[in-house]
């Protein structure tokens, strides 16, 4: 009780701070100097005089009536600015009454050589992009610019590296309007010192074909652009890090980065063991591009890939290792850009894992406990290639391309028990699967634009080609005993596997955009594309000798898939101050021929389909706005669906394909409304999204009641819609400006409903999940620091066939840090994360985990460079992977090894070198 109460108190303390504190205030009104009109919403910002620091900032009211509540303890410059008026600055000194000032401001017409000083102005609006002056916000001696975003008005960054600017996530981040090794935020905001930095701007950029071809697509990605200082742009810079812990516990890493002009040459590299290296999805971007292709319905598209060398997926403790060099240069007063990158990564990784099921069928439930032991080595390399080439001011080429190869050996060794509600034993299952794989791929895109002299009128051509090719063999031993009426049977299988698959792909596309009015614009589209896809499996058994040469045709295929398809979309895009709205319409002529190659029987198809998008957004104000969109798209099955071979990877659980599966249409829509007041830095958002799938595709299960062994097989779900809703919310302020106290409280409630068939009976699954989140942090980098975030939330989880057996539970989350900056470049800071989820009906054990990393660092040097940093991870020695899902009638809980306490020094040298021009 005594230290639930304490800690409830540190959650008040910032805000009664905030709320006691005493402030002074300058205050006063604004009003046309002339006619003495009231002039609202101005823009008021005090200066610190020494530095142009911005000290604190606010707008006028609707009567002109001003007010700001920072205490001035040196002396600074008050300045007030309103569109088409002249700008106002007077001296504020300490100790002086500022409470009734009144500014008279004048309007540009009637200045004639006066001329009205107003120095470095922090924040400017330029149509839609916010540009931030870097040096009127004080960071940190040798900081970052992640650390410069952090106290800019309406950007945050939590400690994950996520990025929010005007409530919305920001995607991209650009070094002088260019890509930066990619498009990850954190290459940038890690890695790049605040001092380099003249100006920080935020605007939405829009898809690179819509910058184009000046018709607006409605795709678009909230994105900072940091530009740099000119005598910044030539010199050397990086960051070296050496760390050693107990346990063989270890992590590394180097960065380089030279910059001359426009040249920018870059490398890395990453390794540990220690989960250090951070190179997930996201993450892999910092360090160069990583380009996979897609085919929809629309035809072929490039999007990002799935390099992995985070270990973020592994079980265990895994050993990465990740390296790349990035080059990118512009010459000819811009006419050529080359983009290069190379990457080279391995992972490894040796843990253990228990899983517990529970299978609600119609009259009984099966609960499966699984223990397991995975071992993996994965290697990988690709290379990217982009190349823009600007013939004139009106035609561009741009030449992509990327090649790839992988190397992966996984051995997995289980164990599983699965009884039925009555507690008898139906199987166990011993079974050891070991697997070697080799992937390689390559891909060329080349994408030419040509605009006219009209505004808008354009052509533009798409050619690509892609393949992938993959081959691998392994064997499979699973030795399961079947019990019934108290007698054992055994089924051994012995194999060795022999896998092949290939893809290639081609296609060509030709927009043309003319403008029918200043404010409209046409697209139309042709696209031609041809898929062609080949995936074979043959499984042998012993022969009496002991070799692997007998064919097992049950579980042997040989199949392929081809697709060809023409596209066709119009397009009409209207665009003004206020409102914008695209709305095309897609019609896909898909013809299928599905072969299997062994018994040479063939099935061919043809569907035509419509898929209809529409996006509208509305600028109410500037910083407040609403957007609505609706897409609805086919979906044609994938290969993997359609083959109708078992696959016996998991002799329980059979997967098998349907050669009769029709397409699914899915209709999904969006709304959001935004609100951002840019003085402040206060934000307000809502938004919800709704989606259902009719004739989805659903794996039907069949369960034998007396041996637990299930067959799922792919199936149009008729008669009934999946759906799903996600609602959400949220607001973020400062509570006092001059402590530097922020906090957002958000919401979010997702529920969904999905079917499909048990036994030949109707399974319901019914998820709704509610949470709400409150925020609250100060990120000053000096004195007490601190940042909480503290998530309730309740889960539930039902199926209809076994609605007494539910998954339904209280959930709470909290996570975050505190830092204290001591004299002498000294710190002291711990971080935290505690989760909690309660027990349920179908898992009879809750799950309760707090870890706490504390740790001490020390900086050196004039500039700071040198730092010494010793911390603890998980100083409890609590760490567990766990998770709870849901598929089909299946709820399952997981928990896992992961990396656990130790004790580690690090050391971490930040160089640079500037020359001059």
């Amino acid at each position: 009780m005594k230290r639930k109460t304490i800690f409830h108190l540190l959650l008040l303390l910032p805000m009664l701070v905030s709320f006691c504190f005493a402030q002074s205030k300058i205050q006063g009104k604004i009003s046309d100097a002339k006619d003495q009109q009231k002039l609202s919403n101005a823009t008021v910002m005090l200066l610190s005089a020494k530095d142009s620091i911005l000290l604190d900032f606010t707008r006028s009211d609707e009567n002109g009536n001003f007010s700001l509540s920072t205490p001035v303890q040196s002396e600074a410059v008050l300045i007030v600015s309103y569109p088409k008026y002249g700008d106002y600055y007077t001296e504020i000194l300490p100790n002086q009454d500022y409470s009734a000032l009144k500014v008279g401001l004048t309007n540009t017409a009637q200045l004639l050589q006066e001329v009205i000083v107003t120095g470095r102005i922090p924040i400017t609006i330029k149509g839609d992009t916010t540009e931030y002056d870097a040096g009127s916000f004080k960071v940190e001696k040798n900081a970052k610019v992640e650390d410069l975003l952090k106290v800019l008005p309406g950007i945050t960054v939590d400690a994950s590296g996520k990025i929010t600017a005007q409530g919305k996530t920001v995607k991209k981040v650009l070094v002088d309007g260019e890509e930066f090794f990619g498009d990850d935020p954190k290459l940038v905001t890690r890695n790049i010192r605040s001092d380099m930095v003249d100006k920080v701007q935020v605007y939405e950029k829009q898809s690179e074909q819509a910058e184009r071809t000046g018709v607006d697509d409605g795709n678009k990605e909230q994105t900072i652009n940091v530009k740099l200082k000119e005598g910044s742009k030539n010199g050397i810079f990086g960051k070296a890090v050496a760390g050693v812990g107990t346990d063989d516990y270890y992590n590394g890493q180097l960065m380089l980065n030279k910059f001359k002009g426009s040249q920018k040459i870059s490398a890395y590299g990453l390794f540990g063991n220690n989960g250090g290296t951070s190179l997930s999805w996201e993450d892999a971007q910092k360090y160069g591009s990583d380009s996979g292709v897609s085919y929809n319905d629309d035809g072929m598209y490039f999007s990002s890939g799935g390099d992995d060398f985070s270990g973020s997926g592994s079980i265990g403790v895994p050993k990465v290792m990740n390296t790349g060099v990035n080059f990118f240069d512009k010459w000819k007063t811009d006419k050529h850009k080359l983009n290069l990158s190379y990457k080279y990564g391995k992972i490894e990784s040796d843990g253990n894992e228990r899983t517990n099921k529970q299978n609600n069928l119609e009259n009984d439930i099966q609960f499966t406990d699984k223990v397991r032991n995975a071992k993996s080595d994965l290697t990988k390399q690709r290379m990217n290639l982009k190349y823009d080439l600007k013939f004139d001011s009106l035609t561009t080429l741009t030449i992509q391309g990327n090649a790839s190869k992988s190397k992966n050996w996984t051995d997995d060794r289980s164990l599983s028990n699965t009884i039925n509600k009555d507690g008898i034993l139906l199987n166990s299952d011993s079974t050891n699967n070991s697997r070697n794989s080799n992937a390689q791929s390559f891909g060329l895109n080349a994408f030419l634009t040509k605009k006219f002299k009209k505004a808008g009128r354009s052509v533009s051509l798409n050619m690509n080609i892609n393949r992938d090719e993959n081959d691998g063999d392994g064997y499979l031993f699973a030795n399961i005993q079947f019990y019934k009426d108290n007698v054992a049977s055994k089924d051994t299988t012995d194999q060795y596997k022999k896998n092949d698959g290939n893809n290639t792909t081609k296609g060509a596309t030709i927009t043309y955009t003319e403008p029918l009015t200043k404010k409209l614009n046409l697209s139309l589209n042709y696209g031609l594309n041809k898929n062609d896809n080949n995936s074979s499996q043959f499984s042998y058994n012993r022969d009496q000798a002991g070799n692997y040469n007998v064919l097992d045709d049950r579980f042997s295929n040989d199949y392929s898939y081809d697709r060809f398809s023409n596209n066709y979309k119009v397009a009409l895009t209207y665009k003004d101050e206020k409102l914008r709205a695209n709305f095309t319409n897609s019609i896909n002529d898909d013809q299928l021929k599905q072969s299997n190659n062994r018994s040479k029987e063939q099935v061919q198809r043809s569907f035509l389909t419509y898929n209809p998008n529409l996006n509208i957004s509305y600028n109410i104000t500037k910083g407040k706005g609403i957007y609505f969109s609706y897409s609805g798209r086919n979906q044609l099955p994938s290969l993997n669906q359609i083959q109708p071979i078992l696959d016996n990877t998991d002799q329980l659980n059979l997967v098998i394909g349907n050669e009769n599966l029709k397409p699914s249409f899915s209709n999904s829509f969006n709304v959001n409304y935004n609100s951002f007041k840019i003085l402040s830095g206060s934000y307000t958002y809502l938004g919800a999204n709704y989606s259902n799938q009719n004739d989805a595709f659903v794996q039907n299960i069949t369960t034998d009641e007396e041996s637990g062994k299930s067959i799922y097989r792919w199936e149009n779900l008729t008669d009934k819609t999946n759906q799903s809703i996600n609602v959400y919310g949220g607001f973020h302020f400062k509570l006092n400006k001059e402590l530097g106290i922020e906090n957002s409280p958000r919401i979010a409630v997702y529920g969904s409903k999905n079917y499909n068939m048990i036994n030949g009976a109707l399974n319901k699954v019914d998820v709704l999940n509610y949470s709400f989140t409150y925020a609250i942090f100060r990120n000053m980098k000096k004195g007490f620091d601190f940042d909480i975030n503290l998530t309730p939330g309740f889960k539930t989880m039902n199926s209809s066939l076994q609605p007494d057996v539910n998954s339904n539970g209280f959930t709470f989350g909290s996570n975050g840090g505190a830092t204290y900056f001591f004299p002498k470049k000294f710190k002291v800071y711990v971080n935290y994360d505690y989760t909690y989820e309660a027990s349920t009906k179908a898992f009879a054990t809750k799950f309760d985990q707090l870890l706490i990393h504390p740790g001490v660092s020390k900086k050196f040097l004039k500039n700071e460079s040198l730092e010494l940093d010793f911390t603890v991870n998980d100083i409890l020695n609590q760490n567990k992977g766990f998770a709870r899902s849901q598929n089909n009638s299946v709820f399952t809980q997981r928990r896992y090894d992961t990396i656990q306490r130790y004790y580690m020094l690090k050391l971490s040298w930040d160089f640079t070198k500037m020359f001059m021009n």
